[in-house]
């Protein structure tokens, strides 16, 4: 009966302590500027990822670059805890922060254009159960601008 018991701990605590699933990107929306500054602004964005691990994991200490057409727009930290449901669609609230002369060329180059190709760089930890691993971030897309939904 021991033994039996061992094995069904040790099975549980095994699958328990796999490596998570990457999370899958979908699209940004809900772009909006959360504050204005001469040298440097903010931009608020919510990403829209899926969960599809069978657990509930945590996102925390995210440090990404994002890129516009190829030119570098800014900088995001995320240093707070964000539990990501199971098997799930979710959003992510993004803050960046951008050198307001960038932000501005980068806007006026993209307001002809139907379609902006963005990148996204950097590095996340992930984990459960308090055990965290650093994942990199990497995703290249192109982001129709009608599917913004700007504010």
């Amino acid at each position: 009966m021991r033994i039996l018991t061992i094995l069904v701990v040790s099975a549980l605590l095994a699958g328990s302590c796999t490596k998570p699933k990457d999370l899958e990107f979908i699209d940004i929306h809900n772009v909006k500027m959360l504050k204005w500054g001469l040298a440097e602004s903010l931009v608020g964005v919510n990403a829209r990822f899926y969960n599809p691990n069978n657990q509930r994991v945590q996102l925390k200490d995210a440090d990404v670059a994002i890129y516009i057409n190829s030119g570098y727009m800014g900088n995001s930290l995320m240093d707070s805890t964000i539990t990501i449901p199971k098997k799930d669609t979710f959003d992510l609230p993004i803050v960046i922060k951008v050198k307001t002369a960038t932000a501005i060329s980068q806007v006026l180059e993209s307001l002809s254009d139907s379609a902006v190709a963005f990148k996204v760089e950097g590095k996340v930890k992930m984990g459960k159960s308090g055990v965290f691993l650093t994942y990199p971030v990497r995703y290249e897309g192109i982001q129709k601008m009608k599917d913004l939904e700007t504010m």
